[in-house]
């Protein structure tokens, strides 16, 4: 046999912490580290009353409609672990270490070798670098060569060569070709 329950709650957001008071006055209030249960409650709002989405979404401190549909996705249809919060940031430790900056700072120092040579070096000896990160370490420690161009079989040698500009003369200054010229049609 169903049960019938008519729910008057009050939504409020203060200091982050979601506060759900009743009728009567009773709140029930739930901090913010509590983001499932937050999550949750604004979907059983949402499917059980008539309140646009986007003020209940605000009310819960999301910022946007699509955000909510997400959420509503994730409550009704996805697994308990979407609900958890995202860890923001890399998710992988980085690749710059102490050891790596004093490995490239003694090849520097040791050899003339430019960033690239550096790089390619150190992924000999088993190391994942590129030669962007060696790039800046080295002006990190002021140790980077300004003028020291590419690798011999980079990109940018196979491109084609621009005119510059002030070989480019508009048609209406070009010479015009003398009438007198011969013609090499025979």
């Amino acid at each position: 046999m169903p049960m019938q329950i008519t729910l008057h709650v009050t939504v409020q957001v203060k200091d982050g912490n979601l506060v759900l008071t009743d009728r009567a006055g009773k709140p029930v209030t739930f901090s913010k580290d509590q983001t499932v249960q937050k999550k949750v409650s604004m979907i059983t709002l949402g499917e059980l009353c008539d309140v646009p989405k986007r003020q209940l979404a605000t009310c819960f401190g999301v910022k946007t409609r699509k955000s909510y549909y997400d959420i509503r996705n994730a409550v009704l249809h996805g697994s308990p672990a979407n609900l958890l919060p995202k860890r923001p940031g890399p998710h992988a430790p980085s690749k710059r270490t102490k050891e790596l900056e004093a490995l490239i700072i003694r090849q520097r120092f040791e050899t003339d070798c430019n960033m690239y040579e550096i790089a390619e070096a150190l992924i000999q000896r088993g190391f994942q670098v590129s030669a962007r990160l060696v790039g800046q370490v080295l002006a990190d420690y002021g140790l980077a060569k300004k003028n020291g161009g590419h690798p011999r079989h980079s990109r940018r040698d196979s491109w084609p060569k621009r005119r510059s500009k002030s070989s480019t003369v508009p048609a209406s200054r070009a010479p015009a070709s003398s009438p007198a010229t011969p013609s090499s049609e025979t």
